[in-house]
């Protein structure tokens, strides 16, 4: 069986998204939540604006099979801004952060650790 978000965290992504698109700063933006990895339980998070990518948020489930979301990679515009707001909060989306790098592999991104 392949590793999955229950429906709890994928309510929570649903909730980040709506909030994103009611938060008037975020108007002209396009916010997409959608299945990125189905084999791998990966949901994602878009940001767009004009059709230009912004941020993707890859909310993946941990690793225990327990449903809940492990990790979140952000990629895009403003990294070291997000760094720096959930380094000093140790809170991602009002979910505990165990651990938080800026990193590396194709493109920087920051990679998050839950413990929630």
């Amino acid at each position: 069986m392949y590793n999955s978000l229950n429906r709890d965290s994928l309510q929570r992504i649903q909730n980040i998204a709506n909030g994103f698109r009611n938060f008037p700063a975020y108007a002209a933006y396009r916010i997409n939540s959608y299945t990125y990895d189905a084999m791998a339980g990966i949901h994602a998070l878009e940001i767009t604006r004009d059709g230009r990518p912004i941020n993707l948020f890859l909310f993946y489930p941990s690793t225990n099979g327990d449903g809940k979301i492990g990790s979140i990679a952000v990629y895009g515009a403003g990294l070291q801004g997000h760094y720096n707001a959930m380094r000093s909060s140790m809170m991602a989306f009002g979910m505990p952060i165990s651990d938080i790098s800026m990193e590396s592999g194709m493109e920087p991104f920051v990679d998050i650790y839950l413990d929630y």
